[in-house]
């Protein structure tokens, strides 16, 4: 039996810190950029006694401030991020419009490429935490122009330069005074360049999310994975709708079942690193395409071990290319080795996949899809009990997936069908 704590199951922290972790699979020539600009953007906060509120909305400003760029077509360079900033921070902000617990986020990560002189125009739209896109304003061009193979305190001399030149039009001079008495720790700028992740040991009081708070949020981060492409734009909430309702079925607790949710809107959390013409491409994959699709259920699972209270859900998320008979990927469990959630998610992950529309064909039929549910299990590659359960329940499962799908794919055009 699993040990929940559906009100205290996680907490915001890990959800977005992890989440960062994964936009850098989308452009590995910027990892830690994000970290970084967090990292940096904190100890300005902190130097100016900001609020605990405020000074978690830089960081997670300072995390997301580049979420729009996981629409992009191929992986972006850092300078490539920078030239398209606004554009991608005005996407990121539609993304994070999405939920309530998210908007003042949204409005801050909008602003986060504007300088002072524009945002100067806005300070009532964004109230007390104004100063929040500032700051991360600041710590972003900052990240961008540390070179890596330059021993970073001589840099600190360039970094003063920089700030000190566009005080006033480009960067708040309350914000720049707080980043040059900054300047005189040599511990932030090398942590700057070998620690970013030292992040996590200052962000302040954590806050806790529930079980529900915990789904609300990660339906949410799907979204904003299966936005990289409108033929995958609905698959994890099929997914999660489907896998829950047979775990219902099945037999397991009502936790668990919410649980299985959250792995099925996650369970491609590691995609992001699948460039978008691999998963749009209308024909037959290469062996060299498929080598990186096998690589998908690694990141996912690598990426959800690092939050709390994901344990199991890590778990069922990362195996869900498994087989019973060995033969699965990319760990090669066998039947013994793989719990009841990690087998319901594989099938509810393969009958999510062919009562879908893809690039390479259109939706089957129900018999159809019964009979290669049928034919997989005695195959040996799925679980048997757990298809047939499916399959007697037919019309159930499918109703619950087709439903949870066609809100998430109505979102998908109505608000990002113009940028895919």
């Amino acid at each position: 039996m699993i040990e929940i704590f559906p009100d205290q199951f996680t907490n915001l922290r890990d959800l977005l810190t992890a989440f960062a972790s994964a936009m850098n699979l989308v452009s590995p020539e910027t990892s830690f950029h994000h970290e970084q600009t967090a990292y940096l953007a904190y100890h300005i906060a902190s130097a100016m006694n900001l609020s605990d509120e405020t000074k978690l909305l830089t960081i997670y400003t300072a995390l997301l401030h580049d979420v729009g760029a996981i629409s992009s077509e191929k992986p972006l360079t850092l300078d490539e991020l920078e030239r398209d900033r606004f554009r991608i921070a005005k996407l990121g902000a539609e993304m994070l419009r999405d939920l309530e617990e998210t908007k003042l986020l949204a409005d801050s990560v909008e602003f986060s490429q504007s300088s002072w002189l524009t945002l100067q125009n806005h300070q009532k739209d964004l109230g007390e935490m104004y100063v929040v896109p500032s700051i991360v304003h600041l710590a972003d061009a900052i990240s961008a122009i540390t070179e890596h193979e330059t021993p970073v305190l001589n840099q600190v001399k360039r970094y003063k330069t920089v700030a000190e030149t566009m005080t006033g039009t480009e960067f708040q001079p309350e914000v720049v005074d707080a980043f040059l008495e900054l300047t005189k720790y040599e511990f932030i700028w090398i942590d700057l360049v070998y620690n970013p992740e030292y992040l996590s040991w200052f962000t302040g009081e954590i806050k806790h999310l529930s079980l529900s708070e915990t789904i609300t949020m990660t339906k949410f981060m799907s979204r904003i994975i299966d936005f990289r492409s409108p033929f995958t734009a609905m698959h994890s909430a099929g997914v999660a709708a489907s896998a829950s309702s047979v775990a219902e079925l099945m037999g397991m607790s009502e936790n668990e079942c919410r649980m299985m949710l959250i792995a099925g809107y996650l369970h491609d959390l590691g995609k992001l690193k699948v460039p978008k013409s691999v998963l749009e491409k209308p024909g037959k994959l290469s062996d060299e395409e498929f080598n990186i699709i096998k690589e998908h259920p690694y990141h996912t699972r690598d990426i959800l071990m690092k939050i709390q209270g994901f344990e199991q859900i890590s778990e069922w998320a990362g195996y869900h290319h498994e087989r019973i008979d060995g033969n699965g990927y990319p760990f090669h469990l066998r039947s013994e080795q793989l719990s009841l959630g990690s087998r319901i998610l594989a099938v509810a992950d393969v009958f999510s996949a062919i009562a879908e529309d893809r690039p390479y064909r259109k939706k089957m039929e129900p018999e159809k899809i019964i009979q290669i549910l049928r034919q997989d299990a005695e195959a040996g590659q799925l679980t048997k009990p757990v298809v047939e359960c499916l399959i007697r329940n037919y019309e159930y499962v499918d109703r619950s997936r087709d439903e949870n799908s066609r809100i998430v794919g109505r979102h998908y055009y109505e608000t990002f069908g113009d940028n895919s």
